[in-house]
């Protein structure tokens, strides 16, 4: 098996523009039909990730601050006719304050702290509330890792899911995003998520929240 720092240039040669298809086929959509055009400079990357999710169905405000951000989220679990949101134990979502409102809006906050009947909870939950380590811009994704206090069945289980991202983690693109997790020490689990759950598996019929939620929002805060 490759090491790490080989599998990581693997992937940063096969994400760039123009340098890698899947086949060679010449019917091929992925077939090049000419040189290489580098994307466009992203130079509002908030900007450019708020349209890009909005463009895969996904929603998404900048947020001045954390009262801004805490009312967005009491707002919509309001309009969800939410009971129960469940999120990380994070210290940004300590911090955001948003437990206090919604109780007083008759909604149920839980903390993700690695109890093995969490599983269980999540499954129950309205809403899901969780940070994420990067936005990347070109692409409307967010990156989320998972660890302790950072369960993925609170991004995954909830029907509606809710990320608060600082504006000043949005990345331009996917091979910058790659390049944070190089030389460093990997975390167990990384995934890639861009707007919501979308399955055309059955009779190439696509379904919205097949698989994971299938109402997305993303508050950009600052």
């Amino acid at each position: 098996m490759a090491g790490r720092a080989e599998f990581l240039r693997n992937i940063r040669r096969r994400t760039r523009p123009g340098e890698y298809g899947p086949t060679l086929a010449p019917d091929s959509v992925w077939t090049p039909k000419g040189p290489a055009s580098w994307p466009e400079r992203i130079d509002d990357p908030p900007a450019r990730f708020l349209r890009e999710l909005e463009a895969v169905g996904g929603h998404g405000i900048r947020a001045a601050g954390k009262e801004e951000a805490r009312g967005y989220v009491v707002d919509l679990a309001r309009e969800r006719g939410a009971k129960l949101l469940v999120r990380w134990d994070d210290e940004e979502l300590n911090a955001l304050g948003v437990d206090g409102p919604l109780s007083e809006a008759g909604v149920e906050a839980v903390v993700w702290r690695g109890l093995s009947d969490f599983r269980e909870v999540t499954a129950r939950a309205d809403v899901g509330l969780s940070t994420a380590d990067w936005a990347i811009a070109e692409t409307g994704s967010l990156v989320l890792s998972s660890g302790p206090g950072r369960g993925r069945s609170v991004t995954l289980l909830p029907p509606t899911y809710v990320a608060v991202v600082p504006a000043a983690r949005v990345l331009r693109d996917v091979p910058e995003a790659i390049a944070k997790y190089a030389g460093g020490v990997l975390p167990s689990n990384v995934c890639f998520h861009t707007g919501p759950s979308r399955s055309g598996d059955i009779e190439m019929s696509l379904v919205t929240g097949m698989h994971g939620p299938g109402d997305v929002h993303v508050i950009l805060l600052g």
